[in-house]
């Protein structure tokens, strides 16, 4: 499971703030590590939601694990954070850019398939 620190490096390096090295800027760090864990957290409910999990619950820390999967964490969460990052920096056209891809990417989520079963028989004169 990945941790809200590996998605905040991720959407550090989108919003380019890495040095030569890859390391995060001791700028970037100081100003949006305290506000990471809120945005992390906030965009997960909304991850969890498209992928039918229940979280149990808060991201407090860069260190929590987050529990939507791994490729949600991954692939799409890094996008709404740096988009919130772009917002915060005033920069509009890379907070368009990631808005977009983040919202484009949730469209490609899928929810865990499920059996429903009819507890209570609402189905069963229609045959």
């Amino acid at each position: 499971m990945m941790t809200a620190r590996e998605v905040f490096e991720k959407a550090v390096a989108l919003v380019d703030g890495t040095d030569s090295s890859g390391s995060i800027t001791a700028q970037m760090e100081e100003s949006y590590a305290g506000a990471a864990p809120q945005i992390i957290g906030m965009l997960q409910r909304e991850l969890a939601a498209h992928e039918g999990v229940s979280l149990t619950g808060e991201v407090e820390s860069l260190e929590d694990v987050l529990e939507i999967s791994d490729d949600a964490a991954a692939r799409i969460l890094p996008y709404g954070v740096a988009a919130s990052f772009a917002l915060a920096d005033k920069n509009g056209d890379m907070h368009s850019e990631y808005s977009l891809k983040y919202r484009t990417l949730i469209q490609t989520m899928q929810a865990d398939e499920t059996d429903i079963s009819d507890e209570y028989d609402v189905l069963g004169g229609m045959t």
